[in-house]
């Protein structure tokens, strides 16, 4: 289909002169093709003929020139999937997608078959009497006129044509090759690098230009860092043992680093991406030192490390202090206090609430806003739905819209840290995301299991399992007023409960009174907003 950018489908190009004939599922890595040695010849008409045996091999492919098969070169030999789909089942004719098309060309009497045609029948489509001829020849008993590639090409054409078992064994093996590719089809495909059979020189090139390369260059390591290890192997593997070196002087503080950030909030370098000269200086270098020493000691034991940081006194204190004096905190005077980033806010909803699924890698999930924003693409069903953020499905320039508004970052350049924003569109999503509003009424219905119509226990429960600690009474009073205001709007309302205990595919507790499991829904979806449930203090 040429209109896919994918190219996926059937192509005969001509390409410096040479006829290639390719199928494609996604080019160029998902395809067979094969090239004719021969260069075409111009300003002349010529039959060609291309035939295909359905076994997704170049060797299956072939090109014919008027009337006899040429010799050919396989370009690529990797097709696994469907070359059908992405872009109509119409033929285009001298042109294709973002290309120049068959200038000053002509194509006459185009013709495609249900079945792979015989050498044979393509010399009678080029030269009509060929196939008698041939016919003639063998039957007159004469053996001066037989040829081996005349019997071998009348063989072949009463196989294709005639012998009736040899046509249903072969529909049985499409048959089976159908059956495999539909397997291979069903799998989800990433894009992988792999190795070249011989490293591409690299060269410096003259003021940058890419077609004026000046002297050959090596692959090296900076000496000012670590010198290398005469003993390790010149690629990838030596590479990541020179950088994983005990007494290399940047692997182990800019991974300590990245680990503090994450716990602070802010680094010890406040630059993790750039440790360099343009990057700051540490505020505390000793303990940055210490800490590395520690990571590597430990055999670069990441628990060991965050355990270490959670359980230091600096992490410890409270969270307020004399701001004035250490406005940044880039003195530790006061524990860090900063919001959830998105995944853990979700995650963190979705565990309170028991909807959380347990399950360890497999494809991504698309969780309920996937199927509005990233068209075609269709949400999951189930415990798809509630798995953990890191499996979210994701576009390289977008993730889920939810995600983005919570400060997720895109991906289509590294960031080592996230831009933090407060915005009102961000407690919107969490009041009103499907998401959000299914793990609310889920823990609502626990609330109320366990609690009946006692509803200053249950507000106190529903306040420790969202915040980990303690209700004040202030606190109590204000929220069991909350709960009794919307459990008369409820209560007087049976469509509207019923339409906000219908959001989302988990089915809700129907022996529960549904005023009730409503209003103490509205409570927990505040609460799911509360500064104390989405701020790390």
């Amino acid at each position: 289909a040429w209109t896919d950018a994918a190219s996926r489908g059937y192509e005969l190009l001509i390409e410096e002169g040479h006829l290639q004939a390719s199928l494609i599922h996604f080019w160029p890595g998902n395809q067979v093709a094969i090239r004719m040695i021969d260069p075409l010849p111009i300003d002349t008409w010529l039959h060609v003929a291309v035939t295909w045996d359905g076994s997704s091999r170049a060797s299956g492919l072939a090109i014919f020139i008027n009337g006899k098969r040429a010799e050919t070169e396989p370009i690529r030999d990797a097709l696994t999937k469907n070359i059908t789909g992405g872009g109509g089942d119409a033929i285009a004719i001298g042109a294709r997608f973002r290309d120049r098309g068959l200038k000053d060309g002509a194509v006459d009497e185009f013709k495609v078959f249900n079945r792979q045609l015989t050498p044979i029948e393509i010399a009678e489509l080029h030269q009509p009497g060929v196939l008698a001829s041939a016919i003639g020849e063998f039957a007159s008993g004469d053996e001066g006129k037989k040829s081996a590639d005349s019997h071998t090409n009348l063989f072949e054409y009463y196989l294709a044509t005639i012998d009736t078992n040899y046509v249903a064994h072969l529909e049985e093996l499409r048959a089976a090759r159908q059956a495999a590719f539909s397997i291979a089809d069903s799998f989800t495909e990433i894009m992988v690098m792999r190795e070249m059979e011989s490293p591409r020189k690299t060269y410096l090139l003259n003021r940058g230009a890419y077609d004026a390369p000046a002297d050959p260059v090596e692959s090296a390591t900076p000496q000012s860092l670590l010198p290398w290890d005469p003993s390790l192997p010149n690629n990838r593997l030596g590479f990541a043992k020179w950088l994983c070196d005990p007494r290399h002087p940047l692997t182990s503080r800019v991974a300590v680093n990245r680990l503090w950030q994450t716990i602070f909030g802010r680094g010890l370098v406040s630059t993790p991406e750039d440790f360099g000269s343009q990057g700051s200086l540490p505020s505390h270098p000793e303990l940055l030192d210490w800490l590395a020493v520690e990571f590597v000691e430990s055999g670069w034991d990441v628990k060991a490390l965050v355990r270490l940081m959670v359980t230091s006194a600096a992490y410890r204190q409270l969270s307020t202090g004399n701001e004035d004096e250490d406005p940044e905190n880039i003195y530790l005077s006061r524990r860090p206090s900063y919001r959830w980033s998105a995944e853990m806010l979700r995650d963190n909803v979705l565990a309170i609430s028991g909807l959380i699924s347990g399950k360890i890698g497999g494809e991504p999930a698309k969780p309920y806003e996937v199927e509005s924003s990233f068209k075609p693409v269709s949400r999951d069903k189930g415990a798809g739905l509630h798995r953990r953020s890191v499996y979210t499905y994701w576009n390289r320039t977008g993730p889920a819209p939810a995600l983005t508004t919570l400060d997720a970052s895109l991906r289509d350049v590294c960031r080592m840290k996230r831009e933090m924003t407060a915005t009102p569109l961000q407690s919107l999503v969490i009041l009103n995301s499907p998401q959000f509003t299914e793990a609310a009424r889920e823990l609502a219905q626990q609330i109320v299991r366990s609690h009946g119509e006692n509803v200053a226990p249950a507000i106190q429960d529903l306040f420790r399992i969202t915040t980990s600690r303690q209700a004040a009474d202030a606190e109590v009073a204000l929220l069991v007023e909350l709960f009794d205001k919307q459990h008369q709007r409820f209560s007087q309302s049976p469509d509207q409960t019923q339409q906000w205990l219908s959001v989302g595919d988990t089915p809700h507790d129907k022996s529960l009174d549904p005023a009730r499991v409503a209003a103490m829904a509205s409570v927990a979806n505040m609460m799911f907003n509360y500064d104390g449930c989405v701020t790390k203090r």
